[in-house]
């Protein structure tokens, strides 16, 4: 990675970093966060990751709790007298702060802390590609893990054969809309769509306009388990070193192929990372 690209990146971000540390007992919303680094929210809690290694909740936790991190490394410790000496009235409420501000079990918080894709950073291949606007009719599920979304795109195409508009389809797309190692998960948001060149949908469906422009493209092969450590190597590793910016709208995947007629190692996923414009 370029440093001097990622040097430009974590001077923005250390005017968040003050911005966090000053405001501990009272932790600053996302579009604060953002705003102080001047990026869009879509995007912050993937970068700040990126840069630091761990989500926003950890940074938190760790510098409100660095006292009883230090006293869990002693051999025999406990979580009991850990919470008692750091004031937690119990132990319990101890717990709940911990995954309140993680998100995360204790091995989840320290597996989340190695965010590198499974497939070797050398065989990951971003291109920019220029694309054009696309109108995907999209169902949203909310709460539930970025996993096991065929009942989620079932309902969109069930609409759309019954409308007669499955015969159009162009593509089939999702957006994922939150960082899963940053938000819990009971509150990720999904949209699962289908191009289907129409314009409008009845509720609970919506017609999201993709927007056209510059994209970094990875075009990722295999199983779906793995495009979240993907997704977060094109915003993290490839975006932080490219001099480029992110534009204001949240990554999205294009699975060229039907999952329910593709064996798992041939399915083909495009993922792509809106641009700003460059400025001369």
């Amino acid at each position: 990675m370029d440093e001097d690209m990622l040097d430009r990146w974590r001077r923005r971000f250390e005017r968040t970093a003050s911005l966090l540390s000053g405001r501990l007992d009272d932790p600053p919303s996302l579009a604060e966060l953002a705003s102080a680094a001047a990026v869009s929210p879509f995007h912050f809690h993937r970068i700040w990751r990126a840069l630091t290694r761990e989500t926003v909740g950890q940074t938190i936790l760790r510098l409100r709790m660095e006292a009883s991190q230090e006293l869990l490394r002693v051999e025999g410790a406990s979580v009991t007298e850990t919470a008692t000496a750091i004031g937690f009235g119990t132990p319990q409420s101890f717990a709940r702060a911990f995954r309140r501000h993680t998100g995360l079990t204790p091995s989840e918080h320290r597996d989340s802390r190695s965010f590198v894709a499974k497939k070797d950073a050398a065989d990951m291949k971003v291109a920019v590609d220029q694309r054009g606007e696309i109108m995907v009719v999209v169902l949203r599920r909310e709460g539930k893990s970025y996993t096991d979304l065929n009942a989620t795109f079932g309902q969109v195409w069930s609409w759309a054969e019954a409308t007669d508009t499955l015969q159009h389809l162009q593509g089939i797309y999702g957006i994922p809309l939150d960082d899963p190692a940053s938000v819990p998960v009971d509150q990720l948001r999904y949209d699962a769509g289908l191009a289907l060149g129409v314009t409008n949908a009845p509720e609970p469906f919506r017609v999201l306009r993709l927007p056209a422009g510059e994209f970094a493209c990875l075009r990722y092969f295999g199983s779906y388990e793995g495009l979240e450590s993907a997704t977060q190597y094109v915003v993290g590793e490839w975006l932080l070193s490219s001099g480029r910016e992110p534009a204001d709208f949240p990554v999205f995947h294009d699975f060229i192929n039907d999952p329910d007629q593709t064996p798992v190692d041939e399915l083909i996923t495009d993922i792509l990372l809106p641009l700003k414009e460059r400025t001369s």
